[in-house]
Order: C-alpha cells, then structure tokens, then sequence
C-alpha cells in the first residue's frame, strides 16, 4: 500500500463527512448530495479495515499541534464499529424519513456528529479530541431535538445542559493536565499524570466531563429523554457509538496502567456495579421499546465503567482488561444498534414479515444477554477473567455480580421482546419497509460474526464450565420473563382476581412505570422551590426594592436645599485660605531650620 495512501484517508475520515454536510446546505446541490450522505462514513471503514497496523498523520500548524492516527488496536476496533454503525445508519435513515421535510436537515447534524465521533476517535492529542468530542456533542443535539415536539424540545434542554457542563469540566481537565505534563499527545499526558500533583482534581473533571456521555449513573439524565424522541437511526448511533466516546475518553487520559488508584477504582467499580442493576430496576417499567434500551445503555455502560474501575485498581493486568474493554465495546455498540433499528423495523412490518422480524430481534437480544455461542458470552468470559486481579474483597463481589447482572439483562431483552410483540408496540408511520430492512439485517449479521475475528484464542472460552457459566443466566432470566408474562395474561383475563386500582388494571398497576429521566423527578421537586423563589425574586420583589431605593433617592434629592448647601461650603473655604497660608509659612521655617542643623 502507498505510503501515502493512509494518511489521505485519514484526512478522508473527518474532511468528507464535513464537506456533505456543507454541500447540504446549498440548494443546487441538495438533491444530489442527498445520495452520498449516508455514505460519510466509508472513509473510516475503509481505514479501519485496511490500514497499516500504524499509521499517523502529524500537522504542527493546526491547532496546538494535531495529530492523528490509528496506532493500536483499541483505536482500530472503535473505529470499525462506529464507522460500520454509522454508516448502516446512515442508509436507514434514507428510507426512515424519505417522507419527512425535514431530512436534509437531519442529515446535516448526522454528518457533523459523524465527523465529530470518527475524529475523536483519530485524535492523539488533547486539542483535537476536545475540538472533534465538542463537535459531536453540540451537532448531536440537533439529533434529539428533530422531531420538534414538546417531549423533544424537554430532552434537548436536559442534554444541551448536560453537555456545557461536560465540555466546561473537560476544558478545565485537559487544561490542567496539559499544564501539569507541559504535553498535549495522550501517550506522554498519561505518564505525567501518573505522579501529578493536581491529579485528582483532573481525574475528577475527566470523570465528569466523559461520564455524562457514557451515562455514568448520577450523570444519565438525558439519554433516557433523549432516545425516545429521536427519530431511530440517530438513536442508534446515540446508544451504540456516541456513547462509547466517553468511555474512549477515560482509555485516552486516564493514567491506566500506569499506577495504581485504589480509591479511584474502588468509585468507578462501586458506581459501575449500581448503574448496572439500577439501569435494569428502572427499565423493566418502561413501555416504550426506546426508553427500555436507553436504560439498557445505562447498564451496560455500568459494566465498562466497571472494568475501567478494574485498571485504576490493578495496573499490572490492564492489557489484557483493555482486550476485554475493548471488545466488549464492540460488542454493545452492534447490539445495541440493531436492536435499536430492530425497533423501527418491527414497528413497520405487518404480518409474516413482522413476525420474521421479531424472532431477527432475538439475535443481539441473546448477544445482549450474554447466551451461549454468542458474543456476548465471550466479551463477559474475557471480562470476568480479569476479575482475579482486584484487589481485595472485590474479586468475589464481581465474579458474583457480573453473572447476577446477565440475569438482570435477560430479564431487560425480555422485557423488550414482550414490548414489540405487541401489534402497536414501537410503531411509525412508513409504508415501506425494505429500504430499513436492507441495513438493519446487514447491521444484525454483523453484531454475529464480526466480535468473533476480535476475540482472542482463549481454550477456556469453549469448556464446559464457561458454556454453563453462561447458560444458568440465561435460563433463570428467561424462566423468570415467561413466570411475569403468564402471571400478567392471568390476571388479564380474569381481571376480578386483583381489584382495580386508581382506574388501572391489575396488569397495569403490576408493572409501575417510572418517568424517563426517573432522578430529574426528585431532583427537579427539590430545584423548582428554588426556582420559583429566584424567578418571584427577580419579577416582583427585586424590581419593587429597586423602586422603593430609586424613589428614596428622589425625595433626598428634591427635599435638599443644594443653594444653601453650596453657599455654606463657599463660605467656608473663604476662611480655609488663611489657614492654608499659616500652614504653609510654618512647614517653610520647620524645613529652614532642619537644613541648618
């Protein structure tokens, strides 16, 4: 391969999604450059798949000094499986809103939020990830606020907030790292702060500023507000690629492998480990199909948050936790794709096709679950391998926990597979479904075999042991799902068996529902107090205190007689100039009679 090949592809990789976005916004070449949209991402599959094992490309004249590369294999794998998801996005998107004025628009934000997550995931230097992880968090809200609607307008307001928080502790990390290292590439940034004396500090701003896009629990209000509003594709690439930037984030800054934190690994686990089985709780009562995988995100992110926990604490085993980080990574990001597409799918068929669709969706639910033979029970293996290295008691909490957590997914997917089972279960308004189904059934062969070229030759992977391991999970949770769904058709049909409450069957008071968004709830009861005192304050009390003040000052000003005051003063220094020259006679003989002596 020419040599110079790689590096114009690299450039390829940011530059032509920029240009079709641009080119969208002039009408003459609207129609045309319509076509070539979904393909913006096929200069990074391209790149992923055929790229030198190293390739960078450095420009000293841009920014501080940008470089960009893929030099490892962590960067190569994110950068298959989110240019492949954009890219089958893309095409979806063609046929999802072929219909809707508005697509020249969507595209526009979905060709600068791609730009932004195929950079980001390029850059080997501080500037750049800032510019390109900037880039997709403000351009993705023009993603979840397409609809326009009330709900959609709520969610943009909660993300957009989330996000200038996020970039505001990203700047203020990567400023401080850059001052504490006196170095921008990531390589040489994550040695320096190893021994940092602001490192906490750093590592806290960090947190924050990736854990809001990863969905870390406490920072995940938007994307359960944020998935069902938006329109499918774009929840796709939300969930399955835009996600994992926070998550790239934390390998690319983080000083992993490099010393250990206990403490700090100790919160990721800790955090990790509740988002898991709290993104689960919440969940399962959930009716919509998009919210139940937003909070399926949520879970799932907990899990990797977890293992990013796992290197913090045990450094001398975080290559082969970054195999298992990454693949896992993999793995979420084409299941969760598909199962999000799967959605829309589902929803437009009718009859045969629609029955053919649902059981496709059992392909990245089992994955998601973690079933025998699937991907997901090699990312799990891999990943609870790795336990052995934390330190302490945590060795027997998360090999205990990780196998309790594939219960709780299955118990999420079948959830999800009883939701869309439902006639009008995820349902939108296409007539059409060919053009979804094309994409979306390439995206679901995907998330089947491609994990596999990844996973490392283990001979475990295929004992006995590791196929049980990942089989009573599975069997409990779906034992569990099929107890819940005949116990609710039971009561369906014999609704005297339970009594009626507040207007809601027994079926429908048997499964709560928690308002997407679920801690904004309390957390907006304890703001709004708050808020309406500050709006009362500046509408009504401020604004009368500032007229009692200003009146105050006009009758000083009226009732003061200003003539007899001045001729008072004038009088006064009348006397003051015969002082002034006595004052000056004597400071004229105390200075004679210092310079005689």
């Amino acid at each position: 391969m020419n040599a110079l090949f790689p590096s114009l592809v690299l450039l390829l990789v940011v530059i032509w999604p920029l240009l079709l976005a641009g080119s969208l916004l002039l009408s003459a070449a609207h129609s045309v450059v319509l076509r070539f949209a979904p393909w913006g991402g096929l200069p990074a599959l391209i790149l992923a798949v055929f790229a030198p094992p190293s390739v960078s490309l450095h420009l000293p004249w841009l920014l501080l000094g940008t470089e960009l590369g893929l030099v490892d294999d962590t960067g190569r794998l994110f950068l298959l499986f989110t240019a492949l998801l954009w890219w089958v996005a893309g095409m979806y998107a063609r046929a999802y809103l072929s219909d809707e004025p508005g697509h020249s628009r969507f595209f526009v934000y979905f060709l600068l939020s791609m730009a932004g997550n195929l950079g980001l995931i390029l850059a080997q230097d501080l500037a750049s990830f800032y510019l390109f992880f900037a880039l997709m968090s403000f351009a993705s809200y023009g993603l979840v606020v397409h609809e326009g609607s009330i709900e959609a307008l709520r969610a943009g307001r909660i993300y957009i907030l989330l996000v200038v928080i996020g970039e505001v502790a990203l700047f203020a990390a990567m400023v401080l790292a850059t001052s504490a290292t006196g170095a921008t590439e990531f390589a040489t940034v994550r040695q320096g702060l190893a021994q940092a004396d602001l490192r906490d500090l750093i590592m806290l701003l960090a947190f924050i500023g990736f854990g809001i896009k990863a969905g870390v629990l406490g920072l995940h209000l938007w994307l359960p507000l944020a998935h069902p509003v938006s329109p499918t594709p774009a929840s796709a690439v939300l969930s399955g690629a835009m996600i994992k930037a926070g998550l790239l984030g934390w390998l690319r800054l983080l000083p992993l492998g490099e010393v250990t934190l206990l403490q700090w690994g100790e919160a990721f686990m800790a955090l990790g480990l509740a988002a898991a089985f709290y993104g689960v709780v919440v969940g399962l009562t959930q009716r919509d199909p998009k919210t139940l995988l937003a909070y399926s995100s949520i879970s799932q992110m907990g899990i990797l948050t977890m293992a990013v926990g796992l290197g913090l604490a045990a450094p001398e085993g975080y290559p082969a936790i970054l195999t298992a980080i990454t693949l896992y990574a993999l793995h979420h990001g084409l299941c969760k794709g598909a199962l999000f597409l799967g959605v829309g799918v589902v929803g437009v068929c009718r009859g045969t096709q629609r029955r053919w669709a649902w059981f496709a969706m059992w392909l990245p639910a089992l994955a998601l679950a973690g079933a025998p033979l699937t991907s997901g029970m090699a990312a799990k293996f891999l990943l609870k391998a790795q336990t052995v290295n934390a330190p302490g008691p945590w060795v027997s909490v998360l090999q205990t926990a990780l196998p309790w957590s594939a219960v709780a997914t299955t118990l999420l997917v079948g959830r999800l597979l009883f939701l869309l089972y439902q006639p009008k279960a995820g349902a939108v308004n296409h007539h059409s479904p060919a053009g979804l189904i094309r994409p979306w059934a390439l995206l679901v062969a995907g998330t089947v075999v491609l994990p596999w070229w990844f996973v490392p030759e283990t001979p475990t992977l295929w004992s006995q042991t590791t196929v049980l391991g990942s089989l009573w999970p599975l069997l409990f949770g779906a034992v569990l799902t099929i107890i819940a769904v005949l116990w609710r058709a039971h009561l369906t049909r014999n609704p005297g068996a339970m009594p009626i409450r507040d207007g809601q069957t027994p079926a429908g008071y048997l499964t709560p529902r928690i308002p997407p968004g679920d801690l904004l709830i309390p957390i907006s009861a304890c703001i709004a107090p708050a808020l309406t005192y500050g709006r009362r304050l500046a509408n009504e009390q401020l604004p009368r205190w500032l007229d009692a003040r200003l009146a105050s000052l006009r009758r000083l000003w009226f009732n003061v007689d200003w003539q007899r005051i001045i001729a008072t003063r004038e009088s006064s220094l009348n006397h003051w100039s015969k002082t002034m020259v006595l004052l000056v006679l004597l400071g004229l003989i105390i200075a004679t009679l210092g310079a005689s002596q």
